[in-house]
Formats: C-alpha cells, sequence, structure tokens
C-alpha cells in the first residue's frame, strides 16, 4: 500500500490555485491529476481560458465541452474563467505588439462572457497591452496562492501564453506586493503528444516526447528549461485508475469532444505530474542595475529568452540579452540596493544557443565574499550560486569574459530553497507506488526523489548539502548504501514495505515491490485486453459527438 506525506495545500503555499492555459482541453493535458488532487483535497481551484478555442468551432461549442469537464472533476462551474481572446492569434500579436488584431472568427475584442467585460465592464482589444492587462486583472482579482500556466509549446498560442504570463508577472512583482508561486508546465510534448505507454506492465512517470519537440538543440519546448531539473510530484490513487474509461483524467479529457480527446485520454494517465517553478521573489527585478555598455533592461524583466518570431526555434540574442559593446573591456554589470539586503543565491542566465565557448564569470560583493567560476559550457538554461548562509549586501558585481556573449537574466535570492519539502521513491527513475517485478523483468533500481536537494539548474555551492533522508524495509532502518542489495536478497511473491523518510520522520513516502508470477502477468494482460474491449464499447459515444460537433465547423 502506497501513503506519503505530500500534501496540495502544503505544495501550492495555499488553498487557492489558478491554472492559466491557452485552449479548452490545455487544463487536462496540462494538470489534469493535479487539479483533481487539489479539488479533493479541497482547495480552490479556477482555470483560466485564455483564448475560446474560435478558430474551427464556435465559442458555445468549446465552452460547453468545458463545462462538461469539469463535472467530470468536480469543478465549480462559476470558477471557470475565459479571457475571451481569439484563437491563433499568437504569431500576430508578438510579431507586432502594438496592433488590434481581427481574429479567424472575426473578433478584434474579447467577447463571450469573458472576464474583463463581467468584472471590469469593458472589453479588451486583441493586442498584446490587451492580452497581458487581462492576465494582470485576473491575477490580482482572485490572488491565488499558486499559479500554474503553459509554457512555450509548439503551438503559437502556448508561446504567446507562456510570454504574457510572464509579462504579467513582471508588472505585478514590480508594481505590487503580491508574491504567488509560479509553475510552469507543458501541454503538448509531456501531454497531448506525448508518448502513449498506458498498456506498460507498469504505470510510468511522465515522458517528454522528443519527436513533439521544436529543434533537438533543446531538451524541453523552452529552450531555458532542462528536462532533467524538472519538478515532480505524485498523482492521487483515482488518476492510477488502470481501467481507462473509469479515470477521472481520461473522462475528463474525453469530454473536449470536438477535439477528439478521447483518443488521447490514455497518453495523460502517469506516475507523476510534471512542472518548473519561476521564483516570484527575485530582488533583481527591482533593484538598480547599470552596465558598462548594452542595454540593461533585458536584466530584470523576468523574461529568460524572448522572441518576435514565434514561428521560429531560433532566438536572436539581441531580442532579449544584454551584450556589451566589442570594444567594452570591463563586462561588468553593477547591481544595487536601496538598503542593505540579504542575499544568498545569485542565478544566471544567457545565450540559449550553446556556442561550445568555455567562458568564465566572477561575482564581487560588498561583502568582501568573491566568486570564480571558469569553464561554464552553457549558461541558456542557467547556472547557481548558493552560498552557506545569506550575506548582507549593498551591492554586487557581476563579471563576464569576451567569450561569454552576455546576459540574459539576473535573479537573486534571499534564502536557498523556499520550497515545500516532500519525496518519493522512485523505480528505474519512475514514481514508484505499488511495483510488481514480473517473471523475465530486472528487479528496478530504488532511488530516492527528494525535492529539496532538486536542482533547478546547473548548481555551485560554496559547501555541499547534506542528505537529512534515511530508509526502511520492512520497518527496519538500513544503510542506504546496502538498499538495492537487501531489496534483491530478500525480494519473494510477499511484498516488501519500503519507506524513504527525513531524519525525524516527518516527511516520508511508502510503496511496495514484489516478485510477480505468471499468474500474475496474466492476469495483467488480461485485464489490459478487458480495458480496451471497454474503452472500444464507450469510444462509439465520442465518435458521435465528434459527429455532431462537425455542423458546427
Amino acid at each position: 500500500m502506497t501513503t506519503s506525506s505530500f500534501s496540495y495545500k502544503q505544495f501550492f503555499h495555499g488553498n487557492s490555485v489558478m491554472i492559466i492555459v491557452p485552449h479548452e482541453d490545455d487544463e487536462i493535458n496540462m494538470a489534469g491529476a493535479t487539479i483533481w488532487g487539489a479539488l479533493q483535497e479541497g482547495l480552490e481551484v479556477r482555470v483560466v481560458f485564455l483564448t475560446n478555442g474560435d478558430y474551427e468551432y464556435p465559442f458555445d461549442v468549446r465552452r460547453n465541452e468545458v463545462y462538461q469537464m469539469a463535472k467530470e472533476i468536480g469543478l465549480a462551474k462559476e470558477n471557470i474563467i475565459f479571457l475571451g481572446f481569439g484563437d491563433f492569434i499568437g504569431h500576430e500579436i508578438i510579431y507586432d505588439k502594438s496592433t488590434v488584431i481581427t481574429s479567424h472568427a472575426n473578433h478584434n475584442q474579447t467577447y463571450g462572457a469573458d472576464f474583463t467585460s463581467l468584472v471590469m465592464s469593458k472589453p479588451k482589444p486583441y493586442s498584446w497591452n490587451g492580452i497581458v492587462e487581462s492576465l494582470i486583472d485576473v491575477i490580482l482579482y482572485f490572488k491565488p496562492d499558486t499559479i500554474i500556466a503553459t509554457d512555450y509549446d509548439t503551438h503559437v498560442d502556448h508561446r504567446l501564453c507562456a510570454l504574457t504570463v510572464e509579462s504579467a508577472m513582471e508588472w505585478i512583482i514590480k508594481h505590487t506586493e503580491f508574491r504567488p508561486q509560479l509553475l510552469k508546465g507543458f501541454a503538448y510534448a509531456t501531454g497531448y503528444e506525448t508518448i502513449d505507454d498506458y498498456y506498460n506492465n507498469h504505470l510510468l512517470s511522465t515522458l517528454i516526447n522528443k519527436k513533439a519537440l521544436p529543434s533537438d538543440e533543446f531538451s524541453t519546448g523552452n529552450p531555458t528549461l532542462s528536462w532533467i531539473h524538472r519538478l515532480r510530484i505524485s498523482v492521487p490513487k483515482a488518476c492510477r485508475e488502470k481501467k481507462l474509461i473509469q479515470n477521472p483524467i481520461f473522462k475528463a479529457m474525453a469530454s473536449h469532444v470536438s477535439q477528439q480527446a478521447y483518443k488521447r485520454g490514455s497518453r495523460l494517465i502517469n506516475g507523476d505530474q510534471i512542472f518548473w517553478k519561476r521564483r516570484t521573489d527575485n530582488i533583481a527585478l527591482y533593484a538598480d542595475i547599470t552596465v558598462s555598455s548594452g542595454e540593461a533592461k533585458y536584466l530584470n524583466d523576468f523574461l529568460r529568452f524572448n522572441t518576435v518570431d514565434v514561428n521560429s526555434n531560433t532566438y536572436d540574442a539581441h531580442h532579449y540579452m544584454w551584450i556589451p559593446s566589442a570594444d567594452d573591456t570591463e563586462c561588468k554589470v553593477h547591481i544595487t540596493f536601496t538598503e542593505t539586503t540579504p542575499i544568498q543565491v545569485v542565478q544566471l542566465f544567457g545565450s540559449v544557443h550553446n556556442s561550445g565557448e568555455l567562458c568564465s564569470i566572477r561575482i564581487e560583493n560588498s561583502a568582501g565574499k568573491h566568486v570564480q567560476l571558469d569553464e561554464i559550457i552553457h549558461m541558456g538554461q542557467g547556472i547557481s550560486y548558493i552560498f552557506d548562509q545569506p550575506l548582507l549586501l549593498e551591492w554586487i558585481d557581476i563579471y563576464i569574459d569576451k567569450r561569454c556573449l552576455g546576459l540574459s537574466e539576473i535573479e537573486l535570492y534571499s534564502i536557498s530553497n523556499d520550497v515545500y519539502d516532500y519525496c518519493h521513491i522512485l523505480a528505474d527513475n519512475h514514481f514508484m507506488y505499488d511495483w510488481v517485478v514480473y517473471p523475465g523483468e530486472k528487479i528496478p533500481m530504488i532511488t530516492p526523489y527528494i525535492e529539496s536537494i532538486r536542482k533547478e539548474m546547473l548548481t555551485y555551492r560554496e559547501s555541499e548539502q547534506e542528505n537529512t533522508y534515511r530508509w526502511l524495509i520492512n520497518g527496519k532502518y538500513i544503510d542506504e548504501s546496502v538498499l538495492q542489495i537487501l531489496i534483491e536478497q530478500e525480494l519473494t511473491t510477499k511484498p516488501l514495505q519500503l519507506r524513504l523518510e527525513s531524519n525525524d520522520g516527518s516527511i516520508f513516502c511508502e510503496g511496495t515491490i514484489r516478485k510477480g508470477t505468471f499468474k500474475d502477468w496474466f492476469i495483467l494482460k488480461w485485464n489490459q485486453l478487458q480495458d480496451k474491449l471497454a474503452y472500444i464499447q464507450v469510444k462509439s459515444k465520442y465518435k458521435k459527438g465528434f459527429k455532431a460537433a462537425q455542423a458546427y465547423k
């Protein structure tokens, strides 16, 4: 039996979470199991749709599908919010941010019971500022404890969502005291277009479909986010249901009948959900930054990269980076604070494209604790330096050498870790719940996932971080160095109870592992066959819904 100390309320830093997605179905693609889990724990969940999804179908069709989705997962109808922008307008809006766009559905301002018309009594124009202002309005109106927003997928509207959410957050951080937790996730490569491994012998964790990525140069759709540094959380038991048509994630996804989403439902059933965190307590955002040459404005605008062409997967550094002039012999960034400020973490981002050049960075500060970082291969996905303790600083200077093109963002934090800590047991790097080793399979490698020691990027530390977790097998403490050996020695058809816990026992995860018999394997495959037959039967209902929707195209 699987148990865990994980809590959505603690993970979300409170009782409310806002999901911001571009289209009607992306909420399940990106965060279906997380929405379900938060609702089951009694949290206030609001889903905000950036567009009306009206490129192929009228808004009424997409809206009614959302209401059916909400019914399937228990989401209150009043917590569904439409911002009312046009579908497939991302390229035009980003290319010319000053222009008002007329959409494919022949609208140039928000409509369809949209948030700004209902709450602010006036629709917003289809423009860059219109979208950013709508996002600012809806975020500040509800003030959620956590925001989960769609990041830079291949679809132009997903890219529009990613960039406008970050621009809205920049304004909120610089002009208000509100500091929500911000998580970013993908709806395509880890959702709609991910690998369908539902009928594997095991419940596998979310995989990224490399064929769905815009470029093999990057490990995710966002060139500043690394797959190996992803944040992972567990999935509620109901969302691990192996009878497909009874799984709430399948039923919610299948509600979007005009999108034939029932065909994709099984892809979303995995052992974990994947996000990346963007901290909103970056002190550099309201520090005074000057440079020896070039444009300082890019260094604290909350955007780690930017583009004027969302159809391109090549990013011009001049659109998002501070680049010192060719004759600049200093290549220096000077950061000053209005008052003495504690700083423990320095994070730096550079060009997303790897030039292959090794570069060096020197960090000096008013406390006299200087840092030299040499042979840095690439900074597109960030580098982080963590001091053992926060330093009380009046200023920081950052010097780069000539081999380093420049910097795209500087992030400074007063503490190294503001996360809620939790853990999970991994079996061959998959989130483990109750694992059966079937005949012919190897015993999986058992390792820990511990959020507090997960690195968000390439990280340098003044001192190494200590491991404060321990292992138990069947209630007995064991040394981590012999964990795998003992599992292999003691594994039988009777479940072994594994427990990973913090030293004080307050944070824990438990799961079981056992050997399976040929009978177990036969039962698994028989149940999967029955499940496929049940899916074929229910599929006809969704096909009829799809055909009915065609009349509205």
